[in-house]
């Protein structure tokens, strides 16, 4: 299954910087619900406002970086964490164009072919949001299939005083997890491994990661052997989150090295 991902070319885009216009209104809510004061000197932060300038400001930034049309539909989610060595806040936003790949699968005349595959293609995709530079980056495309929406979660891998992003993303019935440090102020992947491969076959394999203090100051990543949980009846394999189950045997550990910019393994145990 992971040959299918790397055999997909990956489009890189130019991002722009957003620009947004002033608001009489004092009182606001931010794009993480807090409410905020739009005249205070300490306001500084660009998505500072209310939900529907926020879904008119991303969307601006959407079209521009990914040509996305003014009719299209998709689904965005934003996840806050303090991502760097500031203190203000900062925000991964994933983008999901599920419908885009159904309607690009009408227009080349192999919709069921597409279906049997998931949609596989670039209909998945992340930006950093930087709260102090008031920056959205430009989109970190990942090929992947848009049946199920990027997942975020965050890890203290590099320091204990900000969070570094994992993402998890699914190729039919597989699915794989990324690490992403961030640097020049820019995610870069560092490190890419199963979560669970073959769902619903008797080939299933699974795997449990755990971020450990090793040599280095960045944290090692050890893979434990998983198994996966009763699959439900009916369940569609392309989308199901299964439960994974931690058996507790190491498989592998994989260790930072700065000047490659990415972890790797010993050959030996």
């Amino acid at each position: 299954m992971k040959s299918m991902y790397y055999l997909i070319i990956t489009i890189t885009f130019v991002g722009c910087q957003i620009e947004t216009k002033e608001n009489s209104v004092d009182t606001k809510t931010d794009i993480f619900g807090n409410k905020i004061e739009q005249n205070s000197s300490k306001n500084k932060n660009v998505l500072d406002s209310s939900n529907n300038e926020v879904d008119k400001i991303l969307h601006n930034h959407f079209k521009k970086t990914l040509f996305i049309g003014d009719k299209e539909k998709y689904s965005f989610e934003i996840f806050k964490e303090h991502l760097n060595g500031d203190t203000v806040i900062d925000a991964i936003i994933t983008l999901n164009r599920l419908e885009y790949a159904k309607l690009k699968a009408e227009q080349m005349g192999n919709p069921l072919k597409a279906k049997e595959i998931g949609y596989m293609g670039p209909f998945n995709a992340f930006f950093l949001f930087d709260g102090k530079t008031n920056k959205l980056s430009s989109p970190l495309v990942v090929p992947s299939s848009p049946l199920q929406p990027l997942k975020v979660s965050f890890e203290n891998i590099t320091s204990i005083d900000f969070k570094d992003i994992l993402i998890d993303f699914r190729i039919r019935n597989s699915s794989f997890k990324e690490v992403y440090f961030i640097l020049n102020k820019f995610p870069k992947l560092v490190f890419e491994w199963t979560n669970f491969d073959g769902l619903g076959t008797s080939n299933e394999e699974a795997y449990v990661f755990d971020f450990q203090a090793g040599e280095n100051a960045i944290k090692d990543i050890s893979i434990y052997e998983g198994k996966i949980d009763n699959l439900p009846p009916n369940a569609n394999p392309f989308s199901y989150e299964p439960k994974i189950i931690n058996q507790k045997k190491k498989i592998k550990t994989f260790f930072y090295i700065a000047s490659e910019g990415k972890y790797f393994t010993s050959k030996t145990p």
